[in-house]
């Protein structure tokens, strides 16, 4: 609705209570959807970190040779494996054979003649030019947490921007939740039934009775007030 402020011809806008109320809900939606969007991020790092309790370790990938099973960004959990337990088909990480300082994650394809290991991206066409001795395999994968490990991959990658926009919204998601009217400056809530009758004045609470007269006051000596009537005088 709108009402014109006392002394001057201008108009503006008042909220309604409802309006108010409706804001209300809809920040109340707000927080809600973004706590939950905060415990999720917080499960999938709870799901990254918590298997190492039972020997398995974590791994950000960092390239797309595994894709779209595994994309960048992804954490992969492995656990230790024997030479005599690897099979075709299965995901295993080695270190690079070329000799670069880092690991590859790619599937089991077969075995040479040698017994060596014959491996493949998933997302490559042909298979590594070179083959993995069994001992040097490190661990087979067993879990897939999608997304958790995007920050360390920005980060190895240069990536600042993403990275730094990805803490400005937790940090503003984290802020959010706490709710309007929790810190200073903050809007007040719509005004609810609960508000609106703890500030209605009460009634009075002195009920006359139905069916009886006011009792008149006692006269005193020389304020020329009316003698009180007795009972069964009779009443002009």
């Amino acid at each position: 609705m709108t009402a014109t402020s006392p002394g001057d011809g201008s108009r503006r806008q008042v909220p309604t209570g409802r309006t108010a109320g409706l804001r209300g809900d809809a920040a109340s939606v707000c927080r809600v959807a973004i706590a939950a969007l905060l415990v999720a991020i917080a499960g999938l790092v709870f799901l990254a970190l918590a298997p190492r309790l039972v020997g398995l370790q974590g791994h950000v990938v960092v390239s797309g040779s595994m894709e779209p099973r595994i994309s960048p960004g992804d954490v992969v959990l492995t656990r230790a494996v024997l030479p005599q337990e690897l099979q075709p088909g299965q995901v295993i990480l080695f270190p690079d054979p070329e000799g670069a300082d880092r690991l590859v994650l790619h599937r089991l394809v077969s075995f040479d003649e040698r017994g060596d290991l014959v491996t493949r991206g998933d997302a490559n066409q042909s298979n590594d030019s070179t083959h993995v001795p069994a001992a040097s395999v490190i661990g087979q994968a067993q879990l897939r947490v999608p997304y958790v490990g995007l920050p360390a991959y920005w980060r190895g990658t240069g990536q600042w921007g993403r990275l730094g926009l990805l803490t400005a919204l937790l940090v503003a998601a984290s802020v959010s939740t706490l709710g309007p009217g929790s810190g200073p400056g903050a809007e007040p809530r719509g005004r609810t039934s609960a508000d609106r009758l703890a500030a209605t004045p009460a009634p009075d609470r002195v009920v006359p009775r139905v069916g009886l007269p006011p009792v008149p006051p006692t006269g005193r000596p020389g304020t020329g007030a009316r003698k009180p009537v007795a009972v069964g005088d009779p009443v002009r």
